[in-house]
């Protein structure tokens, strides 16, 4: 597929890997007369400049995974070949601009075919999950040397074995040499959520915030608002303030953002502290001190009358049900 180079099978720790040496290739920032973009990221001169480049800038739990598929492999005495994983943005429209200019220019003619390329590559996006780097592309062979995986094809049994290892393929198979962190998720799997962190596991994170009174977007990415919101919510309620969603933390969230202990004027703790967060995510002027007085008396009874329940002010499964809609 990267073509400009001689493909040559390297063995590193029983591993084997791709390893790419530079044959005439024109300079990295060609342009063909501007059919080409000018590439400045160094890893993706690097890459069209010949390098070996495979794990750089990957995702640690890519790395996780990797390294369980492998294990998994070597049980059945099959063997892999890693051809790529991370690929920079700039790279990859690097790779979609000489397949889309090829037939305007035969300078971009001759890197279509120095790269070795087909009549598609994938569009560029930042959020690919080569260019998110959390995804591989290898091709895996059984004992008798014949190929389980292909462009077109993925044995079964291999499918099998991925899943074990927490990876997957696209289904329909169109490209059976990619391998994705299954669900696209870069949750290590200790649990533990933190900064930078992607998958499903964030946007629950995310909805339990929204339910214990903050804001936050969820789309399934530990970003600095979810950042700012988990360092709030341990402050607020006796954790270590680190970011860093760990069993306390966990136990917590799980603890208030389902909580329907009556609260009435007089009531105190950790739980009304959740109840004055709502109602002013409500629109209501309360101050999250922990402590049910009068003011907090006054907004859930407004809150219960704008919502047609009886305006009593005491909190109960009704009255939290309305406040975390």
């Amino acid at each position: 597929m990267l073509g400009k180079k001689s493909m040559i099978a390297v063995t590193c720790t029983g591993l084997m890997f791709s390893s790419l040496m530079i044959a005439n290739s024109a300079s990295a920032t060609e342009t063909c007369g501007g059919y080409l973009s000018n590439m400045t990221d160094p890893l993706a001169i690097r890459m069209e400049n010949g390098e070996k480049v495979i794990w750089d800038n990957v995702d640690p739990v890519l790395i996780q995974k990797r390294d369980k598929y492998v294990s998994l492999l070597k049980q059945k005495n099959w063997t892999i070949t890693f051809n790529s994983a991370y690929r920079p943005y700039q790279y990859q429209r690097h790779l979609y601009e000489i397949v889309q200019n090829a037939s305007k220019s035969s300078c971009v003619a001759a890197e279509k075919a120095a790269h070795g390329l087909g009549t598609e590559v994938a569009r560029p996006s930042n959020t690919a999950p080569h260019t998110r780097g959390i995804a591989f592309d290898a091709t895996v062979r059984d004992s008798a040397g014949n190929a389980l995986n292909g462009r077109t094809f993925v044995n079964s049994q291999l499918r099998d074995v991925a899943a074990q290892a927490g990876l997957s393929f696209p289904l329909p198979t169109t490209d059976g040499v990619h391998h994705i962190v299954a669900g696209g998720s870069t949750t290590p799997d200790d649990g533990v959520l933190r900064l930078g962190d992607q998958g499903p596991e964030v946007t629950e994170l995310q909805q339990q915030l929204n339910k214990v009174g903050y804001t936050v977007s969820t789309d399934g990415i530990f970003g600095s608002g979810t950042d700012t919101a988990v360092k709030q919510f341990q402050s607020a309620h006796g954790l270590t303030s680190d970011g860093i969603v760990g069993v306390a933390t966990n136990a917590k969230l799980d603890a208030l953002s389902t909580t329907t202990t009556v609260l009435r004027s007089g009531s105190s703790g950790d739980e009304v502290k959740v109840l004055q967060r709502l109602l002013t995510k409500k629109g209501y002027t309360v101050t999250a001190d922990g402590i049910f007085g009068s003011g907090t008396e006054t907004a859930v009874k407004k809150f219960q009358t704008a919502n047609s329940l009886t305006s009593d002010g005491i909190v109960g499964s009704a009255t939290w049900s309305k406040l975390r809609q």
